[in-house]
């Protein structure tokens, strides 16, 4: 099935403001009554039970069509090097759920915009992958592999930065992070610096995606501690979310499903 209504994902490093950037739009007077579709993922902790209950479902539905790749995938995984057993199913598990509930929400035809998409499920295995001398990570077969397995729309980045200085004090600030950086155990600077160079890994490739016109990157700065309607507004109409727009981005969170606070 295919739609010219785009997946749009924010990418960017923990703490740059992904989650608030993409409820803020979804919030905003021109989106709200457009059939945008959002995480259909509770990410409330009141709500962490049926967030579970539902992951595992669209996984379990979504299995058979990933076992038909299953050579590539297995290839794939062997070729990695990971840190540890248990940090490699974490990180498969997280790619499999977002490919599962994008191909989920890809049925209504309607744009999807979510805080964390498969870019950010690469950053994950990325992180959870250390190469030792001459063994790198596989990153552009994994990008190239999840792109094969996204359903047939046209593709958004929304990439997503700010000042160090900001970034330094919002990290301060988090008290219940759901990054993979937050849950590493590494010490924060360290796990900081090491982020930020694998964002600008997977970003290099995603230039070079878009310079073949496989996808298009809007960068926006999110510096401030509140965002203006104008920019809010530009950055939908930028993105193709304006409600007059044909084409525009589709949500499924429109649908009735649960949504992103």
């Amino acid at each position: 099935m295919t739609t010219s209504a785009p997946y749009i994902e924010a990418f960017g490093s923990p703490a740059v403001g992904k989650s608030y950037v993409t409820h803020r739009l979804v919030m905003s007077p021109l989106l709200r009554q457009a059939p945008v579709l959002t995480e259909a993922f509770p990410l409330a902790g009141s709500r962490r039970v049926g967030r579970v209950t539902r992951k595992l479902c669209l996984s379990l539905r979504y299995l058979p069509s990933l076992l038909s790749r299953a050579d590539g995938l297995v290839s794939l995984v062997r070729r990695t090097p990971w840190m540890s057993a248990a940090g490699a199913v974490r990180a498969l598990a997280n790619w499999v759920q977002l490919l599962a509930m994008i191909q989920h929400l890809h049925r209504k035809r309607a744009p999807i915009l979510l805080c964390q998409g498969i870019f950010q499920a690469v950053w994950s295995l990325r992180f959870r992958a250390e190469p030792p001398a001459g063994r790198g990570f596989p990153m552009r077969e994994w990008i190239e592999f999840s792109l094969s397995l996204m359903p047939s729309r046209p593709i958004v980045v929304l990439h997503v930065v700010a000042a160090p200085a900001v970034i330094r004090r919002r990290q301060a600030e988090r008290t219940d992070g759901q990054s993979v950086m937050d849950r590493s155990g590494h010490e924060q600077e360290a796990a900081s610096q090491r982020s930020a160079h694998i964002v600008q890994e997977i970003l290099a490739e995603l230039l070079s995606l878009e310079a073949e016109g496989r996808l298009r990157i809007v960068t926006f700065r999110n510096d401030a501690a509140e965002m203006a309607p104008d920019r809010l507004s530009s950055l939908a109409v930028e993105l193709g979310l304006d409600e007059g727009k044909p084409g525009a981005a589709v949500n499924e969170g429109a649908a009735g499903l649960p949504t992103a606070p």
